[in-house]
């Protein structure tokens, strides 16, 4: 198990700076742990004592209100990390962590790591600019989904989805349709509503995670031109 956590963290920008034999110093007891589907790695507003990496699984970080349904922030999956406020002096989890699919998860001691950082300055720097990396992304990421129709998210998201393929594509949705539609900011109706309408343009999907795509390169002109026309949809 241990071989498999620093394997995980060898692969992550955050610590790919570490030596073999740091990686095995901020590693907690136990190094890896396995955590069943709809358990809890930590909750929002806990003590913030260990940082996570995901061997395997998925992890979904979400925000929790007490007048509305918690708020899908992220779907996280195999080599990204969780539970960064560790990292901050008297840190608390400003968010919910709940796996969305049996996962494991290497589990890094905060303190050690910390220590590590005030005894290396450069290694502290390469950290931050990875962090900050990874905010900036996060911040582009709602800034663009709040800026676009509910048919644009859905068009965008599939084209990505499907990569650089330009014609036919096939591809799996990397969770159920309620948490997708979580991610984009709508209510599930409004995701069926969006998948109804890109059905006009070539999109295809039944029960099961498949969607079919007649033609991404269309889709992709098809997010474009929603951006500009708009289509009315709210979440």
């Amino acid at each position: 198990m241990k071989s498999e956590a620093l394997e995980a963290l060898r692969c992550h920008p955050l610590f790919a700076a570490l030596p073999a034999a740091e990686l095995a110093a901020v590693l907690d007891l136990p190094e890896v742990l396995a955590f069943a589907r709809g358990e809890t790695l930590f909750r929002q507003g806990d003590e913030a004592r260990r940082l996570y990496v995901i061997v395997r699984g998925r992890v979904e970080l979400q925000i929790e209100r007490l007048d509305r349904p918690p708020e899908v922030l992220a779907q996280l999956v195999a080599g990204e990390s969780v539970g960064a406020d560790a990292l901050l002096p008297a840190g608390r989890h400003a968010a919910t962590a709940i796996v969305a699919e049996p996962a494991e998860v290497a589990v890094i001691a905060a303190h050690r790591l910390v220590a590590r950082l005030d005894q290396e300055f450069d290694l502290a720097l390469i950290m931050l600019a990875e962090m900050a990396g990874s905010l900036r992304g996060q911040v582009k990421e709602i800034t663009e989904l709040k800026l676009q129709s509910t048919s644009e998210r859905l068009a965008s998201y599939l084209a990505a989805l499907a990569g650089d393929c330009c014609g036919r594509a096939v591809v799996r949705l990397p969770c159920e349709k309620r948490l997708l539609a979580d991610r984009l900011g709508m209510e599930p109706a409004t995701l069926s509503r969006a998948f109804a309408k890109l059905r006009d343009w070539g999109v295809e999907t039944g029960r099961g995670d498949r969607v079919d795509i007649a033609d991404v390169g269309a889709l992709r002109k098809l997010s474009e031109s929603l951006a500009t026309d708009g289509d009315g949809d709210t979440p």
